[in-house]
């Protein structure tokens, strides 16, 4: 099964320059890591434009603080699922304040989204995460309402489902609604965060439905927590690199 992202391309020919600079992104070679097109998304500069116009909304509204690259991913993902008719809602967990919620209904507007956080920051990491990381707690308070005030601006006719509480707290309660999965984003930060996400939801994922693990290449706790479970769950779809954070892997469909 092909990926859906692909590597990007740091030295971009002048036939896609060309094509990038009535859209804004005539930008130095720096930036075009996270604003240049991959391969996939030549192939469909429209909806390309339209999810770099609407990241830059969300961006300059406070409601995400993913660039570009990732964000794109996400709608494209869940636009995959569309396409391809596989079936179930779209989860985020650690929406902070809803833009990368946003992102997900863009691909497939009429689904389900559930949008999971505490509002209250970051918790306290565990034993399995770096020393550094404890000078990030209580950080990044997102608002609920803000997540709800993104969806009204950006998103006003997708089901929206927005859970507060710790995910050990929230997850039992949400749960029983959600029979099915199609892209479920994990954006936990931490090792337990990450760990307890897996295993409430990755096995709800559909055949052919997407797990986005958003901090793979930030936090060793998140890679450890991921790791594992896929060793636990014999999980042998290899994973494909968004950028130098996130990567997502594909369930696969049974032959």
């Amino acid at each position: 099964m092909a990926a859906i992202e692909d590597a990007p391309r740091l030295s971009l020919p002048r036939r896609v320059g060309r094509r990038l600079r009535p859209i804004g992104l005539d930008v130095p070679l720096g930036r075009l890591y996270d604003t240049a097109p991959s391969r996939s998304e030549l192939a469909r500069m429209r909806e390309y434009r339209h999810a770099v116009g609407l990241w830059r909304h969300l961006r300059a509204g406070g409601y995400t603080m993913i660039d570009s690259r990732r964000a794109r991913a996400l709608s494209r993902l869940a636009r995959a699922c569309e396409e391809e008719g596989v079936a179930g809602a779209l989860l985020d967990c650690g929406c902070f304040n809803g833009g990368s919620t946003v992102m997900m209904a863009a691909g497939a507007p009429s689904r389900d989204v559930w949008a999971f956080d505490s509002f209250e920051g970051l918790p306290a990491p565990g034993p399995n995460d770096p020393e550094r990381a404890h000078d990030w707690t209580g950080r990044l308070v997102a608002s609920e309402e803000k997540v709800r005030e993104a969806f009204r601006r950006f998103a006003p006719s997708t089901p929206l489902h927005v859970v507060k509480g710790w995910f050990r707290d929230s997850f039992p309660v949400a749960l029983p609604q959600i029979d099915t999965v199609g892209l479920l984003h994990v954006d936990g930060d931490w090792y337990e965060s990450v760990k307890l996400t897996l295993e409430t939801f990755e096995p709800r994922v559909q055949a052919g439905g997407f797990v986005v693990i958003d901090d793979y290449g930030a936090w060793e706790g998140a890679r450890a927590a991921t790791d594992e479970y896929r060793s636990a769950q014999s999980i042998t779809t290899p994973l494909v690199e968004i950028d130098r954070t996130a990567t997502y892997w594909r369930k696969p469909v049974a032959a």
